[in-house]
């Protein structure tokens, strides 16, 4: 009986820490956000990033709500010679790009620039 109960708690256990480690998109369906693949590749997700702001009509807030959908943080705002550059970074783990957790050495950095002061579009993501 003992035995029994023991290999119960332990099963449920293990279905616990496999949902833990494969649990399912965090994101709203449907909302726009990088693959996994161009999340962890340095190259890949500049150019989505860029892409994407080519398809919204170069907007801000569109870029920024896809870089936040995407698990990356706004970490620094720096304003040069009317310039305004974005600074987003993400952490080793992508859990709403890739629907588990995926350790990576590190984050990306992805940085977007933008001329509030005249046009708040995206000039340059880099």
């Amino acid at each position: 009986m003992f035995r029994n109960v023991i290999l119960a708690v332990s099963f449920l256990a293990n279905c616990l820490l496999a949902y833990i480690m494969f649990q399912p998109v965090s994101a709203a369906t449907g909302s726009d956000r990088m693959t996994c693949e161009q999340a962890r590749s340095d190259a890949d997700n500049k150019r989505a990033v860029s892409e994407y702001a080519d398809r919204h009509n170069a907007s801000f807030s569109k870029v920024h709500e896809f870089l936040r959908n995407s698990d990356y943080e706004l970490r620094n705002v720096a304003v040069l010679d009317g310039k305004v550059a974005f600074v987003y970074t993400s952490s080793a783990f992508y859990p709403s790009t890739c629907g588990i957790h995926v350790p990576g050495i590190d984050g990306g950095i992805v940085r977007v620039e933008t001329e509030v002061a005249t046009d708040p579009r995206i000039r340059l993501v880099w």
